[in-house]
């Protein structure tokens, strides 16, 4: 009876969690630091995120924490806060005839956007303005990624797609 006991408390333990063995890792706070998620999350809004343990694997709808892979996206100490929009093998493009953006030429449904980009503004090299970009191929082992608020995000619109070992973290609801 004894062994029987254990047993079943080492089965009940090692089926809690998830089932996600990449997102196993302790749960940390962070502050939002910056208004590109907005309405999601405000700035200063605290967030509690599971860290990545292993390689993150991608879903579009995450919210997620990067780290700069530098190049575009500049050499940024502090985490950066996104969406997945698009992961790899998947082409992404902004706009369809409705002005929403497309992945695999499907639009997508974003009741998330609160504050969109502009159509058609003019580039500006200081800020990822305009909501329109070509399609973009999303390369294997890397996510694109975009800020709820598209009228003051600087994201990958601009910068380009992430890579997968950039993510360290995804907010947990």
């Amino acid at each position: 009876m004894r062994r029987l006991m254990v047993l079943l408390i080492v089965m009940a333990v090692a089926g809690c969690g998830d089932g996600d063995a990449t997102e196993t890792g302790a749960t940390e706070q962070f502050t939002q630091g910056g208004v590109s998620m907005e309405p999601t999350v405000k700035a200063g809004q605290v967030v509690t995120a599971r860290t990545v343990t292993g390689t993150y694997e991608t879903r579009r709808g995450d919210v997620v924490l990067i780290r700069s892979p530098g190049g575009l996206w500049g050499d940024r100490k502090a985490p950066l806060l996104k969406r997945v929009v698009a992961v790899g093998g998947e082409t992404i493009a902004c706009c369809d005839t409705s002005g929403k953006v497309t992945v695999d030429g499907k639009p997508l449904a974003e009741p998330y956007v609160a504050e969109d980009a502009s159509l058609d503004e003019p580039p500006n090299p200081n800020y990822c303005g305009p909501r329109r970009f070509a399609a973009v191929t999303v390369p294997a082992d890397s996510v694109f990624v975009m800020g709820d608020s598209r009228a003051r995000s600087n994201d990958s619109r601009c910068a380009g797609p992430v890579p997968v070992s950039s993510v360290f973290a995804v907010i947990v609801d």
